[in-house]
């Protein structure tokens, strides 16, 4: 018995490892594990910029998934030291052909091809050159749109309440 229980660690260990994927961009090209995923091309991201895109193509240059970083200033997270509120950036990712949107945590202030291509690999957002509707869905169904949605409540104008007599 323990020798079956040492044998099923051992076999977990290996296929947890087999499944990690390699994700590497090199010359404006996606690889997973060696093999070429996609095309990935970038606009105005410098450091600390406010307008990053990511645009994410196939091999006829078909846009497939647009990423933005946007940010906003979280009154939530007020302190003395940033008494506006602290800000808060995050990647939207938007889809071909599909009229929702997912919101992710950005992962730092200057965004690299890496960290995007490592999403959507992670997620298997694309397979053959094409979106893969059931990988974006759960993305979508996963992030949602929190940021954006926090940030329309803090912009919204207090209620007014009436009271009659």
């Amino acid at each position: 018995m323990k020798k079956l229980i040492i044998l099923f660690l051992v076999l977990a260990g290996l296929s947890s490892f087999a499944q990690r994927q390699k994700v590497f961009v090199k010359e404006g090209e996606i690889f997973v594990n060696g093999d070429r995923l996609a095309f990935i091309e970038k606009e105005g991201c410098k450091l600390l910029s406010q307008t990053c895109q990511f645009f994410i193509t196939d091999e006829a240059d078909k846009l497939l998934i647009t990423v933005s970083m946007r940010s906003f200033a979280d009154r939530e997270q007020a302190s003395p030291q940033f008494p506006d509120g602290v800000s808060v950036s995050y990647l939207v990712f938007s889809f071909k052909g599909i009229d929702a949107t997912a919101e992710v945590d950005c992962p730092s202030m200057a965004v690299k091809e890496e960290q995007v291509a490592k999403i959507i690999a992670r997620w298997g957002l694309i397979r053959d050159g094409e979106l893969v509707p059931d990988a974006v869905d759960q993305l979508i169904t996963h992030y949602g749109n929190r940021f954006s949605e926090k940030e329309r409540r803090q912009n919204q104008p207090p209620a007014i309440q009436v009271f009659h007599e």
